[in-house]
């Protein structure tokens, strides 16, 4: 069994998350019952880091933890540690977090921002429609790779296309447009393109998409 840990304890390791996303997970959440919470809170045991401290930084799960949090359920489990980096000081360890790829300060409007911008708590980050698109179509437009933060780099290519408010007024024509853009030569490099003639594979290499990140 993955040991217990404080939703409050866990720290985050992005500014933004996709709020439908949690409302998607929250009401997963509220349905289960208990036998079948703690199988789930097992099979997404949050994988971490161990910053300057010793204070635990989540790589993934984000969105969960702060469903969590707003379903009042104290607690996750601790998935694997990623690294021990509790001897470096605040500076080095942010510069470590980057260099491996393991943090993501870029706001919703795609502007980089001060490590020390990132959240100390899950409830204080803030909504990325852009993230709620890319995770819509994930699998549809792109295949799912398991690159980390693949949704925020989908979703700030999709941001230079389209309007904010085309999302939030009628989020399927969003998505339909997302899809053919994800199929322009100019989304090569992203992580998952599948090219202009996959369209109808279901993830890119046979596979169905995974239920949640």
């Amino acid at each position: 069994m993955s040991e217990r840990i404080s939703v409050d304890r866990l720290r985050p390791t992005q500014l933004t998350l996709g709020y439908d996303d949690v409302a998607r997970r929250r009401a997963k959440i509220a349905r289960m019952e208990a036998a079948d919470f703690a199988d789930y809170l097992e099979r997404k045991a949050v994988p971490h880091v161990i910053g300057p401290g010793g204070a635990v930084f989540m790589t993934d799960h984000h969105h969960l933890v702060r469903a969590l949090w707003e379903e009042g359920r104290p607690e996750a489990k601790l998935g694997l540690c990623v690294a021990d980096w509790s001897h470096l000081d605040d500076r080095r360890f942010w510069a470590r977090m980057d260099e491996e790829a393991l943090c993501w300060p870029i706001d919703a409007d795609g502007n980089r921002r001060p490590f020390a911008a990132i959240p100390d708590h899950v409830s204080k980050l803030t909504d990325n429609p852009w993230r709620t698109l890319a995770r819509r179509v994930r699998g549809k437009a792109f295949a799912d790779d398991d690159t980390p933060f693949q949704e925020f780099m989908w979703g700030d290519y999709f941001r230079s296309f389209m309007s904010r408010r085309l999302i939030e007024t009628d989020v399927e024509i969003a998505a339909d447009l997302a899809k053919r853009l994800a199929r322009l030569d100019e989304a090569r490099d992203l992580p998952g393109w599948k090219g202009g003639d996959d369209e109808d594979r279901p993830n890119g290499n046979g596979k169905k998409p995974k239920e949640d990140d």
